[in-house]
């Protein structure tokens, strides 16, 4: 079992509301030129939750599952979407939904939290979510040169970590190579604020890696890839993260990852675990 600094980090509390789907992302070009008009994105998908497949979903475009979350103050939306870590509570304060708990599930453009299928049922655009923000500042003890980010601290206790002679052991669905990541490399100043994409574009590459059984929180290792003070490659590097959202046929796009654990150098090692992913951990599986 590892140990972590959980009980020195603050909880504090951040709110945003349900956002309207933006209509600027109906009509999109996919990657080989074809068009379609794309839904999925933003206010609330009913049918897709987290654990679902990320691809074979109709029309879809970055799906995000369960809810979207924003501050329409500017501001307060970038606390409000860089302090809240996956696995952190959510709670609905406005509505006929009020006082339903879930789960906040990712970060994309905006903010992702699961909900009880029958909570989502009384869920209206505009009601109001408040997030109890825990995890900002969590550390590994004896593993001070890797950076977690991102992540509730029960959350990390529950995903079957290991410390073996001086390495963390990861149990991660897939292992991915650093060619593959796309959409969201070099951009935005922290890792902690937007994820970033596993390329779609290729189906053979697709194939060849095993990703067409990839499900929505899903914890990936992503070889050669360092994201703890924005995302690139580095040669030995290794990146933990968490699939947040369903796949694109944008080009240089698809199924986004939030960074979760990073290192610069040997210290974490990926092992493969097929039911690696957050619907197990939280309890959350089938809605």
């Amino acid at each position: 079992m590892i140990e972590t600094n959980k009980e020195k980090l603050l909880k504090v509390a951040v709110m945003g509301e349900i956002v309207h789907p933006m209509g600027r992302r109906f009509y999109s070009t996919t990657w080989d030129g074809s068009t379609k008009v794309s839904l999925g994105m933003d206010g609330i998908t009913y049918n897709v939750r987290v654990g679902d497949p990320v691809f074979g979903w109709a029309s879809a475009d970055h799906v995000e599952p369960g809810v979207s979350l924003v501050n329409k103050n500017e501001a307060y939306d970038v606390a409000f979407g860089t302090l809240s870590c996956i696995g952190n509570e959510a709670k609905v304060v406005s509505g006929e939904a009020k006082g339903s708990l879930g789960y906040v599930t990712g970060k994309h453009s905006n903010l992702l939290a699961w909900f009880r299928d029958e909570d989502i049922a009384k869920m209206a655009i505009g009601d109001k979510v408040q997030v109890k923000v825990w995890g900002v500042g969590l550390k590994i003890h004896g593993f001070d040169d890797v950076k977690v980010e991102k992540i509730d601290p029960e959350l990390l206790e529950s995903m079957g970590i290991t410390a073996e002679k001086g390495r963390l052991v990861v149990p991660v669905a897939k292992e991915l190579p650093a060619y593959i990541m796309g959409s969201g490399i070099g951009n935005w100043p922290m890792a902690e604020y937007v994820d970033y994409d596993i390329q779609t574009t290729c189906p053979e590459a697709i194939s060849e890696l095993g990703l067409e059984d990839l499900r929505l929180g899903d914890v990936v290792a992503l070889q050669d890839q360092y994201c703890g003070y924005g995302r690139g490659y580095l040669r030995g590097a290794m990146t933990i993260g968490v699939v947040i959202h369903g796949a694109s046929d944008i080009a240089g796009h698809g199924p986004g990852v939030n960074p979760v654990i990073t290192c610069r150098a040997s210290e974490v090692v990926p092992q493969i675990d097929a039911w690696a992913n957050i619907a197990r951990y939280l309890g959350i599986g089938g809605g």
